[in-house]
């Protein structure tokens, strides 16, 4: 099933990086980088992306220029998620946003492809949201499997404009218990929606 057209990818990778001691976006992983990988798994599936930067991020903006991705600056970033929300949704003409992190780069392609497949037959105000299933989570680290929300998180046009004024560091969660009803989770097999990189630990394993 093809996805519902007009659906695309915002991937927020504004962040300080505070708990990982570096830049985690540009730590080696394999042949590429934490930022290259997740960017390049995401351009496999959704025709259009969108990733949220820093003012500051010259030389990441130019690593991903090969990639044909759209950047745009979050310049109240350093306030938190919120703000890089905001500012990756702002002026969107799509019909549906995923909402994914940078700092996530071990999400599958077949992943995203069931999630952007499942826009075909969604409402105008479901949203959708990946859940692990059981046999993945017993694969995932324990201090992962305790993560509140799995990514990337499919929001239709519907909420672009409440997803526009989010602020703080909060992100999206308080529209996700304001709409909690309104979820539908899409089961998959795949640890990679959970795991985010924090720390060199992280990396590592």
């Amino acid at each position: 099933m093809n996805p519902q057209p007009g659906t695309g990818a915002v991937i927020l990778g504004a962040g300080f990086s505070r708990r990982y001691g570096a830049d985690k976006r540009l730590q080696p992983l394999g042949d590429s980088t934490v930022a290259l990988t997740t960017c390049r798994t995401y351009c496999q599936v959704f025709p259009q992306v969108r990733v949220v930067l820093r003012d500051d991020d010259t030389a990441l903006a130019e690593q991903l220029k090969p990639l044909g991705v759209e950047t745009v600056i979050a310049e109240l970033a350093h306030l938190g998620m919120g703000h890089s929300l905001a500012a990756g949704t702002r002026g969107l003409s799509w019909q549906w946003a995923f909402v994914g992190l940078m700092d996530m780069p071990f999400l599958q392609v077949p992943t995203l492809r069931e999630l952007a497949a499942q826009t075909a037959r969604a409402d105008e105000q479901t949203i959708l949201m990946p859940r692990l299933s059981a046999a993945a989570a017993a694969r995932a680290p324990a201090a992962k499997r305790k993560q509140k929300a799995a990514h990337p998180i499919g929001w239709p046009r519907h909420y672009f404009a409440e997803l526009q004024a989010c602020s703080g560091d909060r992100g999206a969660r308080r529209l996700l218990t304001k709409y909690r009803s309104r979820i539908t989770y899409v089961e998959v097999d795949d640890p990679g929606v959970i795991y985010d990189i924090d720390t060199p630990a992280d990396l590592a394993r």
